[in-house]
């Protein structure tokens, strides 16, 4: 499993919501990369990589809670939503020179020919102005995309992990009574 972001600090620091993706749940399907191309005019923020033949998963921008390109952006085009907590791009200040790419440490900010600025997911922003969740969690079949407030996010890892560990010995304890 893999939480996008920390816990309550993180809350303070204006993260509102946590992006988990499970990796054990995914199943590299291509759902997530589709509707998020679908929603964002065929450029998806969260891209498949096949690993190994066979093992393709999935990676997008964790919406870090001490975001390093918020920090190395020299004009304040990356921001965050105080709403969501989203990292995003405001394109009209973005001056391309990509020192947000070279500061986040999983390489996540693309340039875009198309406008010459840095590009990269905003966690749906539009929807989750409007109370939807973002596109790649709702769509996912396997419900390995997790959005939610840290709180919510961190019962669900919980929970998920008690499943793992305690159901495969419920299973053996139900063979045993047959």
């Amino acid at each position: 499993m893999s939480v996008q972001s920390e816990g309550k600090a993180s809350r303070k620091a204006g993260l509102q919501e946590l992006r988990l993706i499970d990796y054990e749940r995914c199943m590299g399907c291509g759902t997530c990369e589709a509707v998020c191309g679908f929603i964002h005019d065929d450029r998806p923020y969260i891209k498949l990589y096949e690993l190994y033949p066979g093992l393709v998963r999935p990676i997008s921008c964790f919406h870090c809670s001490k975001a390093p390109c918020i920090e190395a952006c020299p004009t304040g085009a990356m921001s965050r939503d105080p709403e969501t907590g989203a990292v995003y791009v405001e394109t009209t200040r973005c001056i391309g020179c990509m020192a947000c790419l070279y500061a986040c440490p999983f390489g996540i900010p693309e340039f875009s020919r198309v406008s010459n600025t840095a590009t990269k997911c905003d966690l749906c922003r539009k929807l989750m102005h409007e109370g939807l969740r973002p596109a790649c969690a709702a769509m996912c079949p396997a419900e390995a995309i997790v959005v939610a407030p840290p709180e919510e996010v961190g019962k669900e890892v919980r929970v998920r992990v008690l499943k793992k560990i305690v159901l495969p010995k419920l299973e053996a304890l139900e063979e045993s009574r047959k």
